[in-house]
């Protein structure tokens, strides 16, 4: 055994970069073996300095969760966590690594608590990750096609894998379908990226037949960049970004504005030859309030564990209704 390590082997072991490998060297925090005649290629550190410095980094590593971990468990972006842990006063440990950078611990109370801060600031519309799956590029439900012109659609089984359900429920993973079967994507999915003004809302209950051809026809027209899909036991809540857009491909026999109409929670459409508008069930609007005025409404929104405009349209909707029942 060496009684050496390189510096690629210091930096994996302290969890460091090799530049900062270098400057512990000169920081006499490990030991680098001299080498005046260059007779080895790669810079050496004693080894005995190097395990004890791991050792005692290894002792004092909080227990808490990386950032990135969390994040990993939530569902959420890392940045989310980031900005979450500078919101709050809540312990959250700091350990420096090297020169240049520091890792962050979440212990277990402040864990708990973004966990709820996340759940409480949740969206009700579905975020991409719930419905995409950026490594086989697929949507959930889309439909694919056999070589012998059966439809398939992409599920989730109960360990959250993608995949096709046979009529035997046989269960074929999506490499499998693809490699060994040669399943094939009836559509595209992808379109360019609409600007947001507000979304228009659909709830399609799972035992309609046509709630599919609607969502075949989601996807291909307006692909996952423009809407948010959140699955539920029953029914699927689909949000489509407002505005026109030219419908290039044939309508669906299935699909008459009834049917289309009837599955609106929020918003509207307007339907003509080639083109449909959907229109927000939300329009932003802008009032001027006194400072402590905005300061007191958004105390009582936080004690309520409400954004600002959700506190408001609750007590709007209260006060409209209080006013039609004196009227």
């Amino acid at each position: 055994m060496n009684d050496w390590y390189t510096r690629q082997e210091v930096a994996e072991l302290l969890g460091i970069s090799k530049a900062t490998v270098y400057h512990y060297a000169k920081q006499k925090k490990i030991i680098k073996i001299d080498d005046p005649h260059r007779l080895i290629r790669e810079a050496r550190y004693q080894k005995e300095e190097v395990d004890m410095l791991a050792e005692e980094r290894k002792r004092h590593q909080p227990t808490g969760l990386r950032p990135s971990e969390l994040a990993k468990q939530l569902n959420v972006a890392t940045q989310r966590i980031y900005a979450l842990i500078r919101e709050t006063d809540l312990p959250v440990d700091e350990l420096p690594v090297g020169d240049e950078r520091t890792i962050y611990s979440i212990p277990a109370e402040t864990a708990e608590w973004i966990r709820q801060e996340i759940e409480r600031t949740t969206s009700s519309r579905g975020t991409r990750m719930e419905f995409y799956d950026a490594k086989f590029d697929i949507a959930i439900y889309q439909r694919f096609r056999t070589q012998q012109g059966q439809d398939m659609r992409v599920v989730r089984n109960s360990n959250q894998e993608w995949g096709f359900y046979l009529p035997s429920q046989t269960w074929i993973p999506f490499a499998d379908g693809m490699s060994i079967f040669q399943y094939e994507a009836a559509y595209p999915i992808h379109q360019p990226n609409h600007s947001v003004r507000g979304y228009t809302d659909f709830s399609l209950p799972k035992d309609a037949h046509d709630t599919f051809e609607f969502l075949d026809f989601v996807y291909h027209v307006w692909g996952i960049e423009n809407i948010r899909i959140r699955e539920q036991d029953s029914h699927i809540d689909l949000s489509i970004k407002s505005g026109s857009v030219t419908i290039p491909i044939p309508i669906p026999e299935a699909l008459t504005e009834g049917v289309i109409k009837k599955y609106l929670v929020l918003g509207d459409i307007m339907m003509s030859e080639g083109q449909w508008t959907l229109v927000s069930g939300y329009r932003r609007t802008t009032f001027d309030l006194p400072n402590h005025l905005l300061d007191e409404l958004q105390g009582i929104a936080k004690k309520k564990s409400l954004s600002m405009s959700e506190y408001l349209e609750v007590a709007l909707r209260e006060k409209l209704e209080r006013e039609e029942s004196i009227d």
